[in-house]
């Protein structure tokens, strides 16, 4: 009698072959992600050896992955101490998407770190993403708007910027940006940014309130388009409110009414003329938007 091999014995012998192949497939690919993880990790801990005086070579600018993003984005948060700044192009791809980064960048912001976020316009779109950025709001995030982004990233501190790789493509890979010089000109050009940003529109609860807020807003250069999406009226709404505003204020064109708007107080004239060189001349409603500084035209 010819003796048989022993064989392993296997409570998976019955199983069907494409669940076997879809098991191991996702025990490798939770492997391979608990392997980024731990790099991203390590790389973040020769960041702060070299904080700490270490000789190893940091580089300027070093490509990460979306998977492994939110773990060293949870490092950077946790160390900065000055403000994050936060430009927001899409709410819907980035390292900054991912669930529980999300959750836990928010608990951060209600625990009182403070972050400065501009959102693109397009937001005010959506009643979802409207509700979101409220969220944020309500726990603590400063909010500004402006129209036609051009791009995103997150700077902690004067630490580091996280943005795509590929300028305006938030779904592109991801970099980490730590030279100096380049960390404060994104700084730089935040601040600027946000210096002639508008505040996310609130509900005005007189008519008297949200005309005041359409004379500010013309003021600030916005066309009707954008007025529109960013009261959340229609185009004829922003256009008869304007004309009603002329007719009252007895203006026979949109300069006349930004100077009377001026005399009869509803405008502070210092004020307007500091947010653009054109001044007053925004109302005439020609030229180009000065919130729209280096963006792209957007359609209406």
């Amino acid at each position: 009698m010819v003796a048989l091999p022993d064989v392993p014995s296997s409570d998976l012998i019955d199983e069907d072959p494409r669940d076997t192949i879809s098991r191991l497939i996702a025990v490798e690919e939770e492997r391979l992600r608990t392997r980024q993880l731990d790099l991203a990790t390590a790389r973040n801990a020769l960041v702060r050896l070299h904080g700490l005086g270490a000789t190893h070579a940091v580089p300027a600018v070093a490509p990460i992955t979306v998977e492994v993003a939110p773990t060293l984005l949870r490092g950077l948060l946790d160390e900065t101490a000055g403000p994050v700044r936060n430009l927001v192009m899409r709410m819907d791809v980035g390292s900054g998407t991912v669930e529980d980064w999300m959750s836990y960048n928010l608990e951060a912001v209600r625990a009182g770190t403070e972050q400065r976020t501009l959102y693109d316009d397009s937001v005010l779109d959506s009643p979802v993403l409207a509700a979101t950025v409220a969220e944020w709001a309500a726990a603590g995030e400063r909010q500004r708007v402006m129209a036609a982004i051009p791009s995103e990233f997150v700077i902690y501190g004067d630490v580091a910027v996280v943005g795509p790789e590929v300028w305006g493509d938030p779904a592109s890979q991801y970099v980490v940006v730590r030279d100096r010089m380049l960390v404060r000109a994104f700084i730089e050009m935040f601040d600027r940014m946000w210096a002639v940003a508008s505040p996310i529109p609130t509900r005005r609860t007189t008519d008297e309130g949200e005309d005041d807020h359409l004379l500010d807003l013309l003021s600030r250069g916005f066309k009707d388009e954008a007025i529109a999406r960013y009261l959340g009226w229609s185009l004829r709404t922003v256009r008869r409110r304007v004309a009603r505003l002329m007719d009252e204020l007895g203006a026979k064109t949109r300069f006349q009414l930004g100077a009377e708007a001026v005399r009869a107080g509803r405008l502070n004239a210092a004020a307007t003329g500091s947010r653009s060189d054109t001044g007053l001349a925004a109302y005439q409603g020609s030229g180009t938007n000065p919130l729209q500084v280096g963006r792209r035209e957007r359609s209406g």
